[in-house]
């Protein structure tokens, strides 16, 4: 597993995820639906870049406000502490890769955080779970490399006092199925990446 310690959001982090399939686009690829996942990719390659997105919402820039505080939280209750890394990338295609909000010190535990200023949504994940949504990107992190063995998957609401940090904790080994099947289907979508690039470009 290689892991790059670029900034998120950086130039180089746009620069490293052309081309390549990420936790967003991960969703089509075990979707099982026709998309334009392929195209997409072909396209960011002939470009040579991925375009940053200067749009971002209120909802975006509260995550990115509190991303930190959410992150030494819950090191300080877990016991575990999480390091910054702007990417890692796949042990089995070269154009997979994963983008995890912490990295534990032996380089096995993920930390994937969702802050919320609502309440209200904080409180049902704690009652009703993680959200269906939110699943595709959990498998991305275990499918990238056998080197992952948890993803710990935090709400972080600050305005919730009572109970400011709401975790789930997901395990490789329960993945198995999921896992190979996206990088059987990984290695399917590459080939077929290079081979209609190949036909384009002439």
């Amino acid at each position: 597993m290689k892991i790059l310690t670029i900034p998120q959001q950086s130039f180089e982090w746009h620069q490293e995820r052309c081309g390549s399939i990420g936790g967003t686009s991960f969703s089509q690829v075990i979707s099982g639906k026709k998309n334009r996942l392929i195209y997409n990719l072909i396209n960011e390659r002939l470009n040579g870049y991925v375009t940053p997105d200067d749009y971002i919402s209120d909802d975006m820039q509260f995550g990115l406000d509190n991303e930190d505080p959410a992150r030494a939280l819950y090191s300080d209750k877990s016991g575990i502490r999480f390091h910054q890394v702007g990417m890692i990338k796949s042990d089995y295609s070269t154009i997979h890769h994963a983008s995890p909000d912490g990295l534990n010190d032996d380089e096995t535990i993920i930390l994937e955080i969702k802050c919320t200023d609502d309440g209200a949504i904080h409180m049902q994940r704690f009652f009703e779970g993680v959200e269906s949504s939110h699943m595709p990107q959990i498998i991305n992190y275990f499918a990238v490399s056998d080197q992952i063995k948890e993803v710990h998957w935090i709400s972080y609401c600050p305005y919730r006092e009572e109970r400011p940090i709401v975790a789930y904790v997901f395990k490789s080994e329960h993945y198995q199925d999921k896992i190979a099947e996206a990088r059987t289907r990984i290695t399917e979508i590459e080939a077929e990446v290079i081979k209609k690039q190949q036909e384009f470009v002439f």
